[in-house]
């Protein structure tokens, strides 16, 4: 299955500044905390809102939405976590694409889950991207504080060994 992306990008602001990436290094998987928001809602809200805070592209049962074009920084991950740096030589906001998993509500979780499968393996093999290496959880980069999107992934009995086999599974089927 090939899944339509939407680009339907925010305007300039504090959540989009149109500064250029150094590069795609890596993959930062994310889910919204908000359940039953849908991926247009997020986009209308960074939007709107203007939060100095963003993902690249909002994932739900429906649709794939980049809103931020994947050659700019976005704002997801917090800029002191030394994480990012220590497992992959650059800081998350300016080397990765966030990617947000829409769920919840009246969000059929499966069919949102099967787009982000996709949305990154996909990402992995425009970027060359290894996904059991490239991929990481919000949670990794910020212990302690967030449990994104591994706490979604086990309500709905994932694991995220699992999330990263089906997305390798998917990247080497070349769909």
């Amino acid at each position: 299955m090939v899944y339509p992306i939407e680009r339907n990008y925010i305007n300039m602001g504090n959540a989009r500044n149109g500064r250029k990436l150094v590069g795609v290094k890596f993959i930062v998987s994310h889910d919204t905390g908000n359940p039953g928001s849908t991926a247009i809602g997020n986009r209308n809200y960074f939007n709107d809102n203007q939060p100095k805070s963003s993902a690249h592209t909002f994932v739900d049962d429906q649709e794939i939405m980049e809103i931020i074009p994947l050659d700019e920084m976005a704002y997801h991950v917090q800029a002191q976590k030394p994480a990012d740096n220590e497992l992959f030589g650059a800081n998350a906001n300016s080397a990765a694409i966030g990617v947000e998993l829409c769920y919840g509500g009246s969000i059929q979780f499966r069919q949102a889950y099967d787009r982000y499968v996709w949305y990154h393996a996909y990402l992995c093999r425009t970027y060359r991207l290894d996904p059991r290496t490239k991929i990481v959880s919000h949670r990794t980069l910020d212990e302690g504080r967030k449990i994104d999107p591994e706490g979604v992934f086990k309500a709905n009995g994932i694991k995220w060994e699992r999330f990263i086999k089906d997305v390798y599974r998917q990247y080497v089927s070349r769909q």
